[in-house]
């Protein structure tokens, strides 16, 4: 087997909005998806939300690739094991140029939420974790923890933002003993997290999703 080498090189990020910043918007979404899939039809799952009061932000995962044998049809993730911390670096660097460009995080007058599905959400924790930008929400969907991370320097951080889990009872990659783990997972990490369990597997619910927002972001009058 030959020597293997690194060398840091530049690489474009992708990433799809919903909605621009006004006057009137109040939130800001950052949302990122899942293993296999693409920003642009990611989005769909937000674009219920109200534009004149949301803007949607979705960074696309910086590794594309076919899933199927006619190459027709592609996809993307975050990172796989293989050479994972650089892969890990690569990501975060991403997303704080994103940050740093769009500074979602710098109006006082916008609640920013995160949202992260599957691979999103450790990928997600990872970023929040290493960075700790101003947050109001974090939704995780159907998504693991990392296990590796020690969170003594961040649970202050996750202790003051309004936490909420969501599990599908038929979801093929947690069942109740690995459940038990996340919950573990998620009081090391300091938050206070609401689990919302709903009937359905590994997907956002969208229905489930909508009433969340009713019920925690446009409550009725």
């Amino acid at each position: 087997m030959g020597s293997h080498y690194k060398i840091r090189t530049e690489k474009t990020g992708h990433y799809f909005m919903h909605g621009t910043v006004t006057s009137e918007t109040k939130y800001v979404w950052i949302c990122l998806h899942g293993y296999g899939e693409l920003g642009k039809y990611f989005i769909r799952h937000f674009e219920f939300l109200d534009p004149s009061e949301n803007l949607v932000i979705v960074p696309e995962g910086m590794n594309r690739y076919y899933t199927d044998e006619k190459h027709e049809r592609v996809a993307a993730h975050w990172m796989t094991r293989e050479d994972r911390l650089d892969e890990i670096a690569d990501y975060v660097l991403f997303l704080e140029a994103l940050r740093s460009k769009l500074t979602w995080d710098k109006n006082s007058n916008l609640k920013v939420i995160y949202f992260g599905f599957s691979q999103g959400v450790t990928t997600l924790i990872r970023w929040l974790t290493a960075i700790q930008p101003r947050a109001d929400y974090i939704l995780m969907w159907a998504g693991g923890i990392p296990d590796d991370i020690v969170f003594d320097h961040s649970r202050l951080y996750f202790e003051k933002i309004n936490s909420h889990y969501f599990i599908g009872d038929k979801d093929r990659y947690l069942n109740n003993e690995s459940m038990q783990v996340m919950k573990k997972l998620l009081a090391q990490t300091g938050m206070k997290t609401e689990i919302h369990s709903f009937a359905g597997d590994h997907r956002i619910d969208d229905d489930v999703l909508k009433n969340w927002v009713q019920k925690n972001i446009n409550p009725p009058g």
